[in-house]
């Protein structure tokens, strides 16, 4: 008897294994994987979630998608490239994080036979994978630039940087694009600090700025979550005369850009990323050999970041015109 109730109990905790999906069958459609370089990155985040739409508006009946979160981590990354390779994905489409080391995975997923889209990035694989991406150097130039014009930046300027992740490469290239800028105009680099891309990180980091540094006057920071952090740790200070450009045109950066509290920022073409990603997968699951693509980035100031609030984050005219 106990033998043929353990039977029993067996065969029912097997049913109930496939009942709640451990023998759902895969879809029939292709199947296509984005790696959110991590979802704690708004505008990356952004990035999948208008992606992610897009596809169920115009795609879903050609192919299903799979996000994943990369965790703003380089191995993390890596990894899911590994799993999606061996989990046989037709399309990879990846945020980048580092332009070199994602190369050896992405070579073993094409010899797979997968083809792997990079967009919000390239790496250095000689044209295994397609990418969409900017110049992160013009990027970090044109709100320098900007600051130039305004002559906020200008020789003597007490400057410091928050860096993005130190591996990424467009950290890299953005602080670039500000350094040219300050040894151009001859301001004077005070500090130099990463931040990682992250709101907690950069505030603390400028708190410390602001007692060891009190002659600063500019905060050069190579995304608006960090420029967020700066700007909480200057009004707890009440160092409001501290100017504080960011670059990504994120939702709360457009609102702090709007509420005065940031001079500028800059918008990647978001839109241009996530659908043409999405056309592209497309194109690929056709038999299609679509081109990388290269694309400029645009400064946002407060005449034109109305625009971004209303196309890219979706606000109404009712919601901008309440934001004081």
């Amino acid at each position: 008897m106990k033998k043929f109730l353990c039977a029993v109990l067996a065969a029912v905790l097997v049913l109930g294994l496939v009942s709640c999906g451990g023998g759902t069958k895969k879809s029939d459609k292709p199947q296509v994987a984005f790696i959110v370089k991590g979802y704690q990155d708004t505008f990356c985040y952004l990035v999948g979630q208008i992606f992610e739409g897009y596809v169920k508006e115009k795609y879903s009946n050609e192919y299903d998608v799979k996000m994943f979160d990369g965790e703003v981590n380089i191995n993390t990354i890596n990894n899911l490239i590994d799993t999606c390779t061996a989990d046989k994905f037709d399309v990879i489409i990846v945020q980048q994080q580092d332009p070199d080391a994602h190369v050896p995975y992405v070579k073993r997923a094409v010899e797979a036979g997968i083809t792997v889209i990079f967009t919000v990035g390239e790496i250095n694989d000689g044209g295994a994978s397609i990418y969409i991406d900017c110049d992160p150097l013009q990027q970090g130039t044109l709100p320098a630039e900007y600051l130039v014009s305004q002559g906020i930046l200008k020789s003597g300027t007490k400057v410091a940087i928050l860096r993005g992740v130190d591996a990424s490469f467009h950290s890299i290239r953005r602080a670039e694009g500000f350094m040219s800028t300050i040894q151009k105009t001859g301001a004077d680099l005070i500090a130099n600090q990463t931040g990682n891309w992250r709101t907690s990180e950069a505030q603390p980091i400028v708190e410390s700025w602001l007692v060891s540094n009190p002659e600063l006057e500019v905060i050069l920071s190579c995304n608006d979550d960090m420029a967020l952090g700066a700007i909480t740790a200057c009004e707890n200070a009440g160092r409001t005369d501290i100017k504080i450009i960011g670059v990504d045109a994120n939702e709360l950066g457009c609102i702090a850009l709007k509420q005065g509290k940031l001079v500028a920022t800059v918008a990647q073409p978001t839109i241009l990323y996530a659908e043409l990603s999405a056309d592209y997968a497309s194109q690929i699951i056709k038999g299609q050999k679509p081109k990388s693509v290269n694309a400029d980035s645009v400064l946002i100031l407060p005449n034109n970041v109305d625009e971004i609030l209303g196309t890219i984050h979706g606000y109404s005219n009712a919601q901008i015109q309440a934001i004081k």
